[in-house]
């Protein structure tokens, strides 16, 4: 897997006056970005640290990836592998009779799968989806060895540079290749949320 360093695009600034101000829509791409970033920046954190917070900001990156994870698994990547599904079932959700829209979707779906061969770009999102469950494994694995290792150790040390790396190349592939498609198939106000809905009932369960 080649290495990439963590990117630094899209960065996340705070401002009091803004946050006091009506919050536009959630969209799952920004979402997931911040989540993105916020690891990052737990990173970067923990390896600044001399000693003293380590265990905690670990912690916190650990419980960071394993509910981005989460969100991914369970909704992200099912509404790239089938666009269409996910809209019907926010619809359901919301109460609305979009049986014909519905219908008019999928006739769109199949002229543009027809026009461009989409059997083709399917295959290769699916691909894509399942080197991403993979790498959630692997992150999972590398985080299961590190909860078993001392904090102040070498040991623990050189296991979060291989926790980093490994994310950040996932990262990389994710945002360069997963979201872009994403952001041309899905409707990603209205995943973003049922991520966001998503997310406070994982963080209310981990109270």
């Amino acid at each position: 897997m080649p290495k990439h360093d963590m990117p630094k695009h899209d960065s996340i600034t705070t401002d009091s006056k803004t946050s006091s101000r009506k919050k536009p829509p959630i969209d799952a791409i920004h979402m997931l970005k911040e989540d993105h970033r916020k690891v990052e920046a737990l990173f970067d954190q923990f390896f600044k640290e001399k000693a003293g917070r380590k265990p905690q900001i670990a912690d916190q990156s650990f419980h960071e990836l394993e509910v981005h994870s989460t969100l991914e698994e369970e909704l992200f990547y099912p509404a790239l592998l089938d666009p269409s599904a996910a809209r019907e079932s926010a619809s359901a959700e919301q109460g609305e009779d979009t049986s014909d829209e519905l219908d008019e979707s999928d006739e769109l779906e199949a002229e543009r799968e027809e026009e461009n061969d989409g059997v083709g770009e399917v295959v290769e999102v699916d691909h894509r989806i399942t080197d991403a469950y993979d790498e959630h494994n692997v992150v999972r694995g590398i985080i299961a060895q590190l909860r078993l290792k001392d904090a102040s150790s070498p040991e623990f040390q050189q296991t979060m540079m291989e926790l980093q790396q490994t994310v950040a190349d996932h990262v990389f592939e994710e945002e360069d290749e997963l979201f872009a498609e994403a952001q041309l198939t899905v409707d990603t106000i209205t995943l973003g949320m049922h991520m966001q809905q998503r997310k406070q009932d994982i963080l209310l369960a981990s109270i």
